[in-house]
């Protein structure tokens, strides 16, 4: 029953249109929760931490979140691991997801998410699982970050080699 989350907030960027490439581990543990990549819209946030357990501690945070999650809950889209995009931490209605496979295998993994609106790409290990365009507000100023929790259950989530570029289109 634990969140924890680190954000950068030397700097926003733009949540509509930013590549965000980092490593990431989870295992170590007895198996929980998950953890989110989160674009936190700074001009609405109250906070920094969501809920534990399955809220994987951006459930309530204003923004858009891509979670990793390795532990079925009932409101889960599935029982597997899986991969999904929500806006504003409602982690029990993801606007996408996809099934993953297991991801508490002790290996380091590459994500590589880019949102340029109303598009949301996401790979994992180089395999595509979301691609598609979202309906939603994506248009806001963003500190970026990740939470991750657990329930009752214990895991270690890990995140390295974070890269997060702006894309700036001027005509």
């Amino acid at each position: 029953n634990t969140a924890g989350t680190a954000f950068s907030t030397a700097s926003v960027v733009n949540a509509e249109n930013v590549e965000i490439e980092f490593l990431f581990y989870v295992s170590g543990g007895s198996g929980a929760d998950g953890f989110s990549l989160t674009a936190l819209d700074s001009n609405r946030m109250t906070g920094f931490v969501g809920s534990t357990g399955g809220g994987i501690g951006y459930h309530g945070l204003p923004g858009w979140s891509i979670e990793v999650d390795t532990y079925h809950n009932d409101s889960d889209p599935t029982s597997l691991d899986h991969v999904a995009f929500s806006f504003d931490g409602n982690v029990n209605s993801p606007i996408i997801w996809a099934p993953l496979p297991e991801m508490e295998d002790g290996q380091w993994h590459t994500m590589r998410v880019a949102v340029n609106a109303p598009h949301v790409l996401v790979e994992i290990d180089g395999v595509v699982y979301l691609d598609q365009n979202v309906s939603g507000n994506l248009n806001f100023p963003a500190y970026v970050g990740f939470t991750a929790a657990t329930g009752s259950l214990t895991n270690r989530h890990l995140i390295d080699a974070l890269t997060v570029t702006e894309e700036v289109c001027e005509e």
